[in-house]
């Protein structure tokens, strides 16, 4: 089996199961139960706290609240802060959790601002944000790096043009697909009120995830029940799956630089692969000094991506066409279709994502696999066309 759609999600790293299953086992108590039980469950969640803060150089001025991953991290901080009627703005480009919950706020007469035209590149140009200001955008959601394309917003620039140009907007960046692919920078954090992450996008567990939020906001709970975390998000703490994440947050920062280093190798190695092919390929991602090297974007017209992406899971490889959670939608990608891609276009591009497990023989399988599956794909889409 190849799998390159890391994107979507990553395999479990062994030591994250091994932290994973001794935790199932040995601390099932309550970390809310007073007993000495419960109360070791609790130091164990606050160590993990340390541990996260420690790795990701989370500052003590910022709060962290574990979630069930990153669409409810969005959700939280977006809903808490803003909802119903607070004015907010975003690329056009971000994933479906961070579009459609802005999108709800429709239903209380306010529409959010997209500033799609200023996304053609697949990150924002930064000339935009004089227009926060006019607009009195209260919030600014962006991708740290944006899911389909792989395309990475610069955070030390833009939070310092939005400290002059717009300074009563703040902002909020899903990081799901940063974490361990691309540098944490300290400085980040001074500035930055919110800040999502998922643990299966770097080989930790599904079914947990974490908010960072700056704690002089005050975030609406949207969860109602009991007290945990600060009173912001009410449930009993998964302490298993608390210590994975930890586990696996740790792993992934300590070999962030080592993976950066692989993935680049990986990256290049496919590019160039791409190149010699002896059909026409556009590269949907191709911003350049902005560009995260997990994941490629390709376009194979004419034939459709869905196509393509199923006759290769016959030969055991597998790819993604876009966002997992907008998977089973027949509509073309949105994002592609944003940044100026034909719906055909858009049809008929592949998405490939990669992780320290992948290496140079599997890209070259992959590449050859694509070649072949080609040529047999061909013929169809040629006789539709003329009929």
């Amino acid at each position: 089996m190849i799998y390159l759609d890391n994107a979507a999600t990553t395999a479990m790293d062994p030591e994250v199961i091994a932290a994973l299953q001794f935790y199932m086992r040995d601390q099932f108590a309550n970390s809310g139960a007073v007993y000495g039980l419960g109360l070791d469950a609790k130091n164990k969640i606050e160590e993990a706290i340390e541990s996260i803060s420690a790795a990701l150089k989370i500052p003590s001025s910022h709060n962290l609240i574990f979630t069930s991953g990153g669409t409810e991290s969005n959700n939280l901080f977006i809903k808490g802060l803003c909802s119903p009627d607070k004015k907010t703005a975003y690329s056009g480009l971000e994933h479906p959790s961070i579009v459609e919950t802005l999108q709800s706020f429709k239903e209380f007469g306010n529409e959010p601002l997209s500033l799609l035209e200023f996304s053609k590149k697949g990150n924002l140009d930064l000339s935009c944000l004089p227009l926060l200001k006019e607009k009195r955008i209260r919030l600014l959601c962006l991708s740290h790096v944006n899911n389909e394309l792989g395309t990475i917003n610069e955070l030390a620039p833009l939070l310092s043009r939005l400290k002059s140009d717009a300074p009563q907007t703040r902002l909020f960046i899903d990081g799901v697909q940063g974490v361990g692919k691309i540098k944490i920078n300290k400085s980040m954090w001074q500035g930055l009120s919110g800040y999502s992450v998922s643990a299966h996008k770097f080989h930790g567990p599904k079914g947990i995830g974490l908010l960072v939020y700056d704690s002089k906001l005050t975030l609406k709970p949207q969860l109602h029940g009991g007290k945990q975390q600060f009173g912001v998000r009410a449930g009993t703490l998964p302490v298993p799956l608390i210590m994975a994440f930890s586990k696996s947050i740790e792993l992934a920062i300590n070999r962030q630089q080592e993976e950066e280093q692989h993935l680049l190798k990986l990256h290049s190695h496919f590019m160039e692969g791409l190149k010699k092919m002896d059909f026409p390929i556009l590269i949907n991602s191709k911003s350049d000094n902005f560009q995260c090297p997990s994941i490629v974007n390709f376009c194979i017209p004419p034939v459709e991506g869905e196509v393509m992406l199923h006759h290769l899971e016959k030969q055991e490889i597998f790819v993604g066409m876009g966002s997992a959670c907008s998977a089973h939608s027949k509509e073309p990608s949105k994002i592609l279709m944003g940044i100026g891609l034909t719906e055909e276009q858009a049809r008929c591009s592949l998405r490939v994502s990669f992780s320290r497990n992948n290496n140079l023989e599997e890209i070259d399988q992959f590449l050859q696999a694509l070649k072949s599956s080609y040529r047999v794909l061909l013929a169809t889409f040629r006789k539709g066309t003329s009929d």
